[in-house]
């Protein structure tokens, strides 16, 4: 390998922290400000490997469209010479690696915590269509203060990437690598990441990844037909809900896994919730206060204190009070158990939709939201054979529809007009048709996104929802199928509205006109007519009255 240089631009080189097939990691000083940084290079002669360096630049331009707090943050980018390399924000605590290095294996409540954090990051990469590929402990990056940061995009696969794994090629960490990464099918998608944390939080939980070989091919094996085995045979104190929530993780068929990494962060919290209510049950177990029966607590402490209130020694009484007859506190603790049972009970499915149901009626996005995440993702996930399933898949798609809209009107509204995704793109321009006016021309773009787009892909069902919809609504209405007449229509208001004082509004016409036909042959003489119309504004004139002097454009 050449020799790398001390200084590189304003960086400073100080000692190596890292290294990969993707290139070499140093800590480094920013020298305009004195900010410790970590640089990341791409060895000088590596440079010929032209998919390498692809790779290295895509990283980067990945890194840089993402900017999420349990992400590390990316700087920038340059070259001097042939040397390439980027910075990235120095991350002080270690990896996730480390640390289970370190300790053996995490409490359960750690294992939540930065599970959580994980969540996050991979919502937030899944909705800019960046699949990590290579999730691993050692690529989540640790704080002193415990924060985790998701690193380390070098195989990260995103929607709109050109191909760079050859065809058959398996990329990834092999004890972290999901079915679909192996064998190639079904196609790597934002579940193949759910996968790898899965095996992530097992490793968190006992200190081992569920599947070990040193022999790859065996290892693939065990990915591929072996049931991982229980968190709970290598650690006890792991809760039965958070052992589930691993084994669904692991799951081998993709479409048994949980819905996206919200989903998780869902059941995670549901965890949390109720290992709070044992928790407070068996304290008040504890105190001979309650106790609750049903199978998650264990009943054996209740009995142990009424068997122990019969054997204690009590002095002859004459008059007993009846408050402290043993008839009457048995009774009152039975009592006190039903009503502690009642209040922590878990909600049955139809419990639960019920509450989703009166949620989702009040219309409000924060009520549709929150029957979204605590009751209809849960029901569709634990309970998907139920006779209210069907609607809960409709409001499902509901709440994911409103979402997909609000998220493209509050970026519109802030100036972020980059679509997320190729679905949504395709779906706001034949909305930027509809409400220009022309209901034909977003017409036909609606039923082009129902026709390509699958809506079995969780990105796109959304869009494809609102297509339908759309398309309903153009259908049964009223439609000007002259798109001519419609454009210049369009214009003659333009221009009226410009001689009124409106310029503002007029030049809005104007740059719709040319921004949504300007591939249109049929109206090119109506674009030119609005492009002539915006330099006769941006020069101080005064645009010609509708019909004189553009005959050519209204023929």
């Amino acid at each position: 390998m050449a020799s790398v240089p001390t200084r590189l631009g304003p960086f400073e080189l100080k000692k190596q922290i890292g290294a990969g097939g993707m290139g070499v990691v140093y800590s480094a000083i920013y020298t305009k400000n004195g900010k410790k940084v970590a640089l990341k290079l791409l060895p000088a002669d590596l440079n010929e490997d032209i998919r390498l360096v692809k790779r290295f630049e895509r990283e980067l331009k990945v890194l840089q469209k993402m900017r999420h707090k349990n992400i590390v943050l990316c700087f920038g980018g340059g070259r001097k010479g042939a040397q390439k390399f980027y910075a990235m924000e120095y991350v002080d605590g270690g990896s996730m690696a480390d640390l289970i290095r370190k300790k053996g294996r995490l409490t359960w409540e750690e294992t939540i915590d930065y599970s959580l954090q994980l969540c996050a990051a991979l919502e937030h990469a899944h909705d800019h269509g960046v699949v990590h590929r290579d999730l691993k402990p050692a690529n989540l990056f640790l704080t002193k203060k415990g924060m985790l940061k998701l690193g380390d995009f070098g195989l990260a696969r995103t929607n709109d990437a050109t191909q760079l794994t050859a065809a058959g090629k398996t990329m990834g960490t092999f004890a972290y690598m999901s079915p679909e990464q192996i064998c190639g099918k079904p196609p790597i998608s934002h579940k193949t990441d759910l996968y790898a944390m899965g095996c992530v939080m097992f490793e968190m939980l006992t200190g081992k990844p569920p599947f070990m070989s040193d022999n790859p091919a065996t290892l693939f094996h065990m990915h591929l037909s072996e049931q991982p085995p229980r968190v709970r045979a290598e650690n006890m104190d792991c809760p039965i809900w958070l052992e589930s929530v691993v084994q669904d993780l692991l799951a081998k068929p993709v479409d048994n896994r949980p819905l996206d990494a919200l989903a998780v962060a869902t059941q995670l919290e549901m965890v949390r919730e109720k290992v709070a209510k044992q928790t407070s049950i068996l304290e008040n177990q504890a105190t001979e206060k309650a106790t609750v029966a049903g199978g998650d607590i264990d009943t054996a402490v209740a009995k142990d204190l009424l068997r122990r209130k019969k054997k204690k020694k009590r002095k002859p009484q004459l008059d007993t009070p009846i408050f402290e007859k043993t008839w009457f506190l048995v009774g009152a603790l039975a009592l006190l158990l039903l009503v502690v049972t009642y209040a922590v009970w878990p909600e049955s499915p139809k419990q639960m939709f019920a509450k989703a149901e009166a949620l989702m009626k009040t219309g409000e996005s924060v009520d549709q939201r929150k029957a979204l995440k605590d009751y209809l993702l849960p029901l569709a996930q634990e309970y998907p054979n139920e006779e209210f399933s069907p609607q809960v898949l409709v409001y499902i798609d509901e709440v994911e529809m409103r979402k997909a809209e609000e998220s493209i009107l509050t970026r519109s509204k802030v100036g972020l007009t980059e679509p997320k995704s190729e679905a949504e793109r395709l779906y706001v321009r034949a909305y930027e048709f509809e409400q220009f006016g022309d209901r034909i021309s977003a017409l036909e773009r609606y039923q082009s996104i129902v026709k390509i787009l699958d809506e079995n892909d969780e990105t796109a069902r959304p869009f494809v929802n609102l297509s339908h919809r759309q398309i309903k609504k153009i259908e049964s209405g009223d439609t000007n199928d002259n798109r001519v007449e419609l454009v210049r229509d369009a214009l003659d208001r333009a221009d009226n509205l410009y001689l009124n004082g409106e310029t503002i509004k007029a030049k809005g016409v104007w740059k719709s006109v040319i921004a949504l036909y300007q591939d249109n042959r049929e109206l090119a003489p109506l674009v030119q007519r609005a492009r002539d119309r915006q330099l006769e504004v941006d020069g101080g004139g005064v645009p010609n009255r509708p019909g004189e002097n553009d005959a050519a454009s209204t023929q």
